[in-house]
């Protein structure tokens, strides 16, 4: 009976000790690794997997997928690809250490594809802060201005918690008081270019947060995402649309929603774009002095839009045209199109810039597709029909990393061209 007592006290002690042991190593976790989460934040891939040192880790990562984290080895070589794909998307080695977590962060567009690791090792804040940090992915808005504020409060009298950040980077953590706030993105130095707009947000006591920026698909307009430290994820799509009107007619004034898009006044009038609410909204507009008949457009969240005023003020026009205002895919260059709001042209019309064709067959009311320019100062430009040159002017610049709309407008006897940088 001594015997076997002693033999199943040994037994016990052996698994004590084997559990004390185990618990140590965190529950099973290889100390040896560290503890990496791949997060898509790319517009350009509905899905996107981890390798490391050839060995899928995750796979099926969709945008904004809270995908758990996994070990890997510190050092090693490491690939994101579409999921599937046959050849990487990148290869880096990511600077890690055992027993840490980390995000790696993919983002970009489609054969841009950047990524960022992101150490999630920040110590906590006292008991009633939070701390925010930034991270700009979206490489097709610019840098931005973060400000955290009051759920009701206006922001013409906000202070930015965080300016100028740059496309690439991660800001500083910011120390903020716990609670509801709302959450707003500018662009940077402009408050009226509204860009990320949450409007309600609770950061929790002790919580670590990266918000990060993303571009939605219209290229000006963003989204984000707000990762808690060895946390969750949660996805803000974008809730936003930006509006412009362009008109040949006399006295066009528009206002759509709550916002005046266009005074009456000297024509042709291409207004700025405005930011508005995203879904349907009411568009009122005046025409030489003559009310129209209210109208209501549906606004998709993210994307931008001009509003083409064309025809007679006796038989007005309206023609909703979708603006791509992402970057040319070639920052060396500039992206160009045509917008045809002539009255009585004999034909559709076509554009040449320094004697190339960019545009053919743009009918009334219509937009060409954007075509890729040379940067340069000296760009010849020609708007054409099939029986006369309706517009023609030298010597206009294209910027690299820039849009261009050249608007044509007004009647095919006295049209009027209008160059406009869009971006």
């Amino acid at each position: 009976m001594m015997m076997v007592t002693r033999r199943w006290m040994a037994a016990a002690a052996a698994a004590t000790t084997a559990m004390l042991l185990l618990a140590s190593c965190g529950g099973g976790t290889d100390r040896t690794k560290a503890q990496v989460r791949l997060v898509n934040a790319s517009s350009g891939y509905a899905s996107l997997e981890l390798r490391v040192d050839d060995e899928v880790r995750q796979a099926g990562v969709s945008y904004g997928n809270s995908a758990s984290y996994v070990e890997a080895k510190p050092g090693k070589s490491s690939a994101i690809f579409a999921t599937g794909g046959a050849s990487a998307l990148l290869t880096f080695t990511a600077s890690t250490e055992e027993r840490k977590y980390y995000t790696v962060l993919a983002y970009g567009p489609a054969g841009l594809l950047k990524q960022v690791v992101l150490d999630e090792n920040q110590a906590e804040p006292d008991t009633g802060r939070s701390l925010l940090r930034v991270m700009n992915a979206a490489s097709d808005i610019g840098p931005v201005d973060i400000y955290v504020t009051g759920v009701s409060e206006s922001l013409e009298t906000a202070v930015a918690v965080r300016t100028g950040i740059p496309i690439d980077s991660v800001g500083d953590f910011n120390t903020i008081n716990s609670g509801t706030w709302r959450l707003r993105v500018t662009a940077a130095g402009s408050k009226p270019d509204l860009l990320v707009d949450i409007p309600s947000v609770t950061l929790s006591s002790k919580q670590v947060l990266t918000l990060v920026v993303t571009p939605a698909p219209g290229g000006i307009l963003g989204r984000a995402l707000l990762l808690t430290q060895q946390s969750g994820i949660a996805n803000y799509a974008t809730t936003l649309a930006r509006v412009r009107v362009a008109s040949g007619l006399t006295g066009t004034s528009v206002r759509l929603g709550d916002s005046d898009l266009l005074a009456a006044g000297n024509l042709p009038s291409v207004s700025s774009y405005a930011v508005l609410a995203a879904g349907n909204q009411t568009l009122v507009a005046t025409i030489n002095g003559v009310a129209q008949p209210s109208t209501v457009q549906a606004l998709a969240a993210g994307l931008d839009y001009t509003l083409l005023v064309h025809g007679t003020p006796a038989a007005p026009l309206y023609s909703w045209i979708e603006d791509d205002n992402t970057r040319p895919s070639d920052l060396a260059k500039a992206k160009v199109r045509l917008v045809n709001g002539v009255v009585g042209a004999s034909g559709d019309l076509s554009m040449t810039v320094d004697g190339l064709q960019v545009a053919a067959g743009v009918q009334a009311g219509k937009g060409s597709a954007y075509q890729t320019q040379p940067a340069s100062t000296t760009a010849d430009i020609v708007v054409a029909s099939p029986s006369a040159t309706l517009y023609s002017t030298i010597d206009q610049t294209f910027a690299a990393a820039s849009n261009y709309t050249v608007f044509v407008l007004g009647p095919s006897t006295a049209a009027t061209g209008v160059l406009r940088k869009d971006r």
